[in-house]
């Protein structure tokens, strides 16, 4: 169910893989560039008004523990909510070492994992993280209660949680832009759309209208690699006499890190290391501002939006100048030569290819609100967003181009674009109960398009080498076709695809007696090319004492594919454990002519059925203390299937049918509906402050059981190893526990992180021990304006096990670690950062 854009009304097998999905047209900006201009204007023109401006009439209210999630009930708090949400400030995002806001929230939530692949193609520049342990497209990402649009990207690599899903990149959303985050974790497609089974995450941007801050970061890992420097700054105006303008701007630059060991066949002229187990390179400028103007007699205006530029580059694997190796072997005749050509004449060292990304990220959001005496309320909105991820590719060849190829290729661009339009309108009404009954309802129409733009024709082109007689042997052969690592996508791969949905919802909310509260909503959504659905959610909230209430809800979901996974195709060059040779594998939309060759079905909607409860209790010793249960089950889930390896009557059958390239198939998969899950868990969250001496402690813990079990599968589809990285590859059990001391100007901060074992079987067949991880931060404020802190994340070094494969540790072309390890492998990172406010 792809809807619900607004939160509130509110007041104040993988075997490894070189390449990955589908993308567009030639480069330029398009929409993210026209959109980039008109905000880095609007923040020109901000910044000239504020000589000629007075502040504010009205002071900024702070929103500590009041939510907007989940409710759309006003001045609502955390604890009084009906469903389990986390809630953090500003002050708990900046004190941290990542510069990535997933890292910042894998590190808050132990339900929320993100890991980082490496040579994981596209999942490099965009990665994908999971909330309870379901796919990315299954939580629902807000800003400011809008709906954040997805990312271009397709995922096909970064694990097997991710792959097929298609979700927003919150990378894109800087730290210091975040007023705010409410991670409410509870199922909510009744409330707010498609995407809400797992959960939804919803950030709100500062909105001060006066003052600021700007901070330097910089850091490095104990190993000495990996630098990474963060320049941020906010900075509040006010506009007009009732109005704000908030703009917040990062700039990232990462060094890449490197954790294997030089590959085995590298030769002693290749550098070393030859390739790269570890972080990627990046550079990355984001903007985002946010703004507000009240008018007066209960009537506001307000626009926010952002956009973003991050290039990243990473390698992907070392060909070696082997004669067996199915780039550099084969001999192509040349007339007039006896030696023939070998790609070795031109890299006598072998070659790594180098694959970089392009990415932009555009959005804009505004709206009209207005409460009238009656308490009746409304407003109106409309937002835009667009994600342009662009894909280059160096230091490689197209094979079967034989000496005529190029060795850099463009390999083509993806975009998403969504247009939301929403009106929404609440109004209380005494109904005799204990509070009024809020009732509130909308209709949203939402368009949505991702784009496909073909390549240079070097990189998808099948050249005259892909069958010849090799010289050397005299035996008939084939040089892979496509930019080698990653090939290009074809015209025929390519073009727009469209999708319109309308929805309308009821929200209903009311105290029905002294303690107890109810909520009952329905929300009826209708897809042009998927039909109507109704989804359902009932929750209550009961307060046996003053110290102690319950909690629960039942719900229903509806998650429709997106035009990207039902019109992704990519043929990816892949490596397969014990084979020195690249295989060329094909990921298909479940409509083509392979997937259905192969037995797949037309895409349908996933369904999930949610079951949550739980209790909030107040402790002696001024401790908060939630315990939530849930229990979800998705049917008919979207994903990539298992690998299916054509045989030669398979590849004769394929190209019989039109399919380009399709005597070089090794393997298939395609998107599918294949399977169901049972996902249950328990949140415990555990909070106090108190006094310790002449300053302030500070303790939070959290802990997060989690158990994903596949309930019914298509065995000829998913797979037993598919399976069994479904369920494992997750820790079933992650906890924090996290202690702030604050004294005069100093402040204390130290963090425990535990994950327990978890089990990668389609890439190691292995199970990784559990392991603690220690952070710590010190920080000293002089004048109350200029923090120095200086911290360190991992401070003991730790690392995952080292994976097994091999006698010598090493599981193939140099790795150590598993990439799939959900805290990484980098090891320690010091960091020091200068805070300035004003």
């Amino acid at each position: 169910m792809r809807s619900k854009q607004t939160g509130n009304l509110q007041t104040g097998n993988r075997n490894r893989t070189d390449s990955l999905a589908g993308s567009p047209a030639r480069r330029g900006g398009g929409i993210a560039d026209t959109v980039s201009r008109r905000l880095m204007l609007g923040l020109a023109a901000g910044s000239c008004l504020v000589p000629v401006m007075s502040p504010p009439a009205l002071a900024q209210e702070s929103l500590d523990e009041i939510i907007v999630t989940g409710t759309r009930v006003s001045n609502r708090t955390a604890t009084e909510s009906l469903s389990p949400i986390d809630v953090f400030g500003a002050d708990d995002l900046q004190r941290q070492g990542p510069t990535d806001t997933n890292d910042i929230l894998r590190t808050l939530v132990p339900s929320f994992n993100v890991s980082r692949n490496a040579i994981s193609d596209g999942s490099t520049f965009v990665r994908p993280p999971t909330l309870r342990g379901l796919p990315p497209d299954q939580t629902l990402v807000l800003v400011n209660g809008k709906r954040r649009h997805r990312s271009a990207l397709v995922q096909l690599g970064g694990g097997a949680l991710a792959a097929g899903a298609q979700a927003p990149d919150l990378a894109q959303i800087p730290s210091i832009a975040i007023k705010q985050v409410e991670v409410l974790r509870d199922g909510a497609s009744a409330q707010y759309g498609s995407d809400a089974i797992a959960g939804v995450i919803n950030f709100q941007l500062k909105d001060d209208a006066g003052g600021g801050s700007a901070s330097l970061q910089y850091g490095s890992t104990f190993e000495g690699d990996g630098d990474n420097l963060r320049a941020q700054a906010n900075v509040g105006l006010p506009l007009g006499d009732t109005g704000f303008f908030n703009a917040s701007a990062e700039y990232v630059n990462a060094d890449p890190t490197n954790r294997g060991l030089q590959h085995p066949e590298a030769t002693a002229g290749a550098p070393d290391p030859v390739m790269n187990w570890g972080d990627p390179n990046s550079e990355a400028e984001r903007l985002f501002v946010n703004s507000g103007i009240d008018l007066g007699e209960g009537k506001s205006i307000f626009a926010f939006g952002n956009y973003g530029s991050s290039k990243t580059d990473g390698s992907f694997y070392y060909r070696p100048p082997t004669l067996d190796h199915a780039v550099n072997g084969p001999t192509i005749p040349i007339p007039g030569q006896t030696t023939g050509f070998r790609f070795t004449d031109w890299f006598p060292d072998g070659f790594t290819p180098r694959f970089y990304g392009d990415l932009k990220d555009a959005s804009i959001v505004g709206g009209f609100r207005h409460e009238l005496d009656s308490g009746f309320r409304y407003e109106l909105s409309a937002g835009f967003g667009r994600s342009q991820l662009d894909y280059d590719l160096k230091n490689t060849v197209n094979p079967s181009l034989g000496p005529d190829s190029p060795t850099s290729f463009y390999v083509g661009r993806m975009v998403q674009e969504e247009t939301n339009l929403n009106a929404d309108f609440a109004y209380p009404v005494e109904v005799g109960l204990a509070s009024p009954l809020n009732i509130a309802f909308g209709g949203e129409y939402r368009r949505e398009l991702y784009e496909i733009g073909p390549g240079d024709t070097a990189s998808y082109a099948v050249g005259p080498y892909a069958y010849f007689i090799d010289a050397r042997t005299g035996l008939p052969t084939g040089l892979p076709v496509g930019s080698n690592g990653y090939p290009g996508f074809r015209p025929e791969d390519s073009g727009e695809f469209k999708r319109d949905n309308v929805a309308a919802y009821l929200d209903t909310e009311v105290d029905v007696v002294e303690g107890f509260t109810l909520g009952v909503a329905g929300r009826y959504e209708d897809f042009d090319d998927f039909g109507d659905k109704i989804n359902w959610k009932v929750s209550g909230r009961y307060e046996l004492t003053d110290a102690l209430a319950l909690r629960g809800s039942v719900n229903t979901g509806f998650r429709v594919p997106t035009p990207g996974q039902a019109q992704t195709s990519s043929v990816q060059t892949t490596f397969v454990a014990g084979n020195p040779n690249p295989v060329a594998r094909g990921t298909y939309p479940a409509a083509s002519v392979v997937a259905r060759y192969f037995g797949a079905e037309p895409l349908t909607p996933e369904e999930s059925f949610n079951i949550a409860g739980g209790f909030v209790a107040t402790l002696p010793g001024a401790v908060t203390l939630t315990v939530d249960y849930y229990n979800i089950k998705v049917e008919d889930r979207i994903a990539i299937s298992g690998d299916f390896e054509p045989t030669a009557a398979d590849q004769a059958a394929l190209a019989a049918l039109g399919v380009p390239g399709a005597n070089t198939l090794g393997l298939v998969n395609y998107f599918t509906n294949a399977f169901d899950t049972r996902t249950e868990g328990i949140d415990v969250v555990a909070n106090t402050s108190v006094d310790v001496g002449e300053g302030t402690l500070a303790l939070t813990g959290a802990l997060n059981y989690n158990r994903t079990k596949v309930t019914d599968r298509d065995e000829t589809v998913i797979g037993d190893t598919r399976k069994a990285d479904i369920e494992d590859m997750l820790p079933d059990w992650r906890g924090t526990l996290t202690a702030l001391y604050t004294i005069g100007p100093f402040s204390f901060q130290t963090r425990g992180s535990y994950y327990s074992k978890w089990t990668d079987t389609g890439s190691y067949a292995q199970t990784f021990g559990s392991e603690w991880l220690f952070d710590a931060e010190v920080s000293y404020t002089h004048a109350e304006w200029l923090t120095l802190s200086v911290g360190v994340d991992n401070l003991f070094d730790n690392h995952p096990d080292r994976v097994y494969t091999q006698a010598d540790g090493t599981y193939s072309y140099g790795q150590i670690y598993p990439d799939s390890s959900p805290f990484g492998y980098n090891g320690g990172l010091w960091y020091a950062r200068l805070t300035a406010t004003f």
